[in-house]
């Protein structure tokens, strides 16, 4: 355990691998948050995969699942709920550990949907999505490593900073992107529009960050 908590926090001071953390965050994460408002999750949208209207005695197995799953009421806000908390925190790149574990649990169980009723291709999507999940764990094994073993003092290792991924620009980013997915979804802006603006706005920031990276400099650091 020692050893490969040491061979992570070494790895984790490549500064490409700080930057595809930090934005594999927000991918993930602003994925999930804008498939809850795009899935009509918080209205009464109903899922053209469903075909609403027809019999549910009519459809294939896979549409009788969303048709019960969409018609749920509570449960699919709920599920609704978690996907934006739990990406939403991982945007934030200050919660992201706590993100990454609610994303794990619910990403594990839609891989397994996904495999069950054999969706076309996308078990693929969801799969790359869950080892995806487990490398953000493990980025932040250090984090958890009281969980897997005794707490003994002697033994802590202690956290490195990170000198680009912990930089609060990040999570003025994150809290930005979050904003206008919020503000998009509430006027019922097309999907793709909301991920081509926050795509943009990750692109500006990240040209940003370098093009004026001494000139920003941190009053803290992420947690």
């Amino acid at each position: 355990m020692d050893a490969l908590i040491r061979f992570i926090e070494s790895c984790k001071q490549l500064s490409f691998l700080q930057i595809f953390v930090v934005y594999l965050r927000y991918l993930i994460g602003g994925a999930f948050v804008i498939a809850a408002f795009g899935m009509g999750k918080f209205s009464s949208q109903q899922l053209l995969i469903s075909n609403p209207g027809a019999p549910i005695e009519s459809l294939e197995p896979l549409q009788q699942f969303f048709r019960v799953m969409a018609t749920s009421g509570l449960y699919w806000q709920f599920i609704g709920l978690s996907q934006v908390i739990g990406g939403g925190l991982l945007m934030t790149q200050r919660f992201s550990k706590l993100g990454a574990m609610i994303f794990f649990g619910l990403i594990l169980n839609i891989f397994i949907i996904t495999v069950s009723y054999n969706f076309r291709g996308t078990p693929v999507i969801t799969g790359l999505m869950l080892l995806a999940t487990v490398f953000l764990l493990l980025w932040d094994l250090n984090s958890f490593q009281f969980i897997l073993r005794q707490a003994e003092p002697e033994k802590i290792i202690v956290r490195n900073k990170l000198a680009i991924a912990d930089h609060p620009f990040w999570l003025a980013l994150g809290t930005l992107m979050l904003i206008t997915i919020f503000t998009f979804a509430f006027l019922k802006i097309n999907i793709l529009i909301q991920l081509g603006a926050v795509f943009l706005e990750g692109l500006v920031a990240f040209i940003g960050f370098f093009a004026f990276r001494k000139s920003l400099q941190p009053f803290s650091t992420i947690g």
